[in-house]
């Protein structure tokens, strides 16, 4: 389970008396009821971003990818500038946040194990609102697309739904790529001429909430850039121009301190090799080029954001909804000598993460405590006033929804694999992978994790203190468990069924 047997037991203790209270009153009154206005269930907008990073201005001014309407988002509630993903790959990471449930619950480690065969009696987020009197409608990518991770046929999460659509791809790759796994669609980076599959997602959710509600709604709202093929428009894509591009700070011999399980996972076989440092915009598949379009589709998914907060208020309900935003795990851009997201390093791990609660939360507030996304179910079960789940691997933020400076004993937990796993706290990042091998990174002195000080025996005590947090029990891999470490592009290959 995500939490050790004795932490958990300690943790229920220490929250006996804050649960109770909140469970005499939510049988019929959520949380946020004890604000004027606000009705007794709040809707939920729930926004899933795919593949987004922490290099935002959400996070700092200084970043190079814009995302004022994160900014916008923020300004109203709470965001949490340490947040973690619960697996950095789309199937694990969704089916945990969806189900509640650790990928050491599960047996959900990759993009091709179904959620439905492993957990068939799971009920999901949208599910358990729906069976508490909640209209369930979305759009987009929310589920894992591909057979794994389908939305059960029989008894669907939700009432109406509009499935993502595949990508309008081009004639030709934008990179210049004509063999191989890197010429197929989804492999591609560039503007893109025709209409963006995101923008059809927001225009559905936009007519959804023109009709009127006879109940609450809960709408879940998935956002597919910047996951690749990365694509803006024209207008975005020239925000980012090549003559000042910031590109990631990047360490020579990154890698030599790190094991085996480390280096596959950092899949250098798919790192960028045109990494020309003249004229880039005549070498589409450089690095450069890569990145430059990863800032630009980061854009177009703010804006995506924004349209979605622009017709929130037309409504006039925004003071009657509470607003989820986060993105499923991050992604490498040449950092770490990777360019892909499916390993336990800083920036396939840290991602944004915003809830607005009417009466709950403070606007402009920072929470900078470490926390994951898989507390996402509880927290959003405690705001909405339904009936506590108790078998939930995750924790109801609350508390710090009230008080983001509250006391929060417990690190973050994100697992790639099963045996590999990597503890956040606010200052150091463990990670023990199945073999046995360590890391140790110091992020008050190392941001971008260059020095692995796991050898160095003074830092022992700490090692143990995060260690204590990894899964005492994890079910088995329903695959080949000699190999649950080397992620072949057949194991962690993420593209959708339809994509053309």
């Amino acid at each position: 389970m995500y939490l050790n047997s004795f932490k958990k037991t300690f943790v229920l203790a220490l929250f006996a008396a804050g649960l109770g209270l909140l469970a005499g009153c939510a049988n019929e009154k959520s949380v946020t009821a004890n604000s004027p206005g606000i009705s007794s269930k709040p809707n939920v907008i729930f926004i899933a971003i795919d593949d987004m990073n922490d290099w935002t201005t959400l996070f700092d001014p200084n970043n190079p990818i814009q995302t004022p309407n994160l900014q916008r988002l923020a300004a109203r509630g709470t965001f949490f500038n340490k947040a973690y993903c619960v697996s950095p790959a789309c199937n694990p990471s969704r089916t945990a946040i969806l189900t509640g449930l650790h990928p050491s619950t599960t047996g959900v480690y990759g993009n091709k194990d179904s959620w439905r065969t492993l957990v068939p009696d799971a009920e999901t987020l949208p599910q358990y609102f729906k069976d508490n009197g909640y209209a369930t409608q979305g759009a987009g990518k929310i589920f894992h697309h591909g057979d794994a991770g389908k939305d059960r046929a029989d008894n669907p999460s939700f009432e109406k739904f509009f499935d993502m659509l595949a990508t309008r791809a081009p004639d030709t790759n934008h990179n210049g790529y004509t063999e191989g796994l890197l010429a197929k669609t989804v492999f591609d980076w560039g503007v893109h001429d025709q209409k963006i599959i995101d923008l059809d997602t927001v225009e559905w959710i936009e007519e959804a909430m023109d009709e009127p509600p006879d109940k609450p709604v809960f709408m879940a709202a998935g956002i597919f850039r910047p996951h690749m093929p990365f694509y803006s428009d024209q207008t975005t894509w020239e925000r980012y121009p090549y003559q000042g591009l910031i590109m990631p700070p990047v360490q020579e011999n990154d890698l030599d301190d790190v094991g085996a399980i480390a280096r596959n996972m950092a899949n250098k076989e798919f790192f960028i090799t045109d990494n020309v440092l003249e004229k880039p915009e005549q070498h589409p598949g450089s690095l450069h080029t890569f990145v430059k379009s990863y800032q630009a589709a980061s854009d177009y998914a703010d804006q995506m954001v924004g349209r979605l907060l622009d017709k929130l208020d037309a409504t006039g309900e925004a003071d009657n909804t509470i607003i989820v935003l986060f993105s499923d795990h991050g992604y490498h851009l040449g950092d770490k000598e990777s360019c892909v997201k499916f390993t336990l390093w800083e920036k396939a791990n840290h991602v944004p993460f915003i809830i607005v609660a009417p009466g709950v939360t403070q606007a402009g507030t920072v929470c900078e405590q470490p926390v994951s996304l898989l507390d996402i179910y509880p927290t959003l079960v405690d705001l909405c006033g339904l009936p506590q789940k108790e078998e939930l691997d995750g924790r109801s933020l609350l508390p710090l929804l009230k008080d983001p400076s509250a006391t929060w004993d417990q690190p973050a937990l994100m697992t790639m694999g099963r045996g590999n796993h990597a503890i956040r706290s606010d200052r150091w990042r463990y990670i023990r992978y199945s073999d046995g091998s360590e890391e140790l990174y110091d992020h008050d002195n190392d941001p971008w994790e260059w020095e692995n000080v796991a050898s160095d025996p003074q830092y022992a005590p700490v090692i143990s203190e995060h260690k204590a947090w990894i899964p005492e029990t994890e079910v088995p891999w329903q695959i080949d468990e000699s190999k649950n470490w080397i992620y072949t592009r057949e194991m962690w290959d993420d593209k959708p069924t339809n994509e053309k």
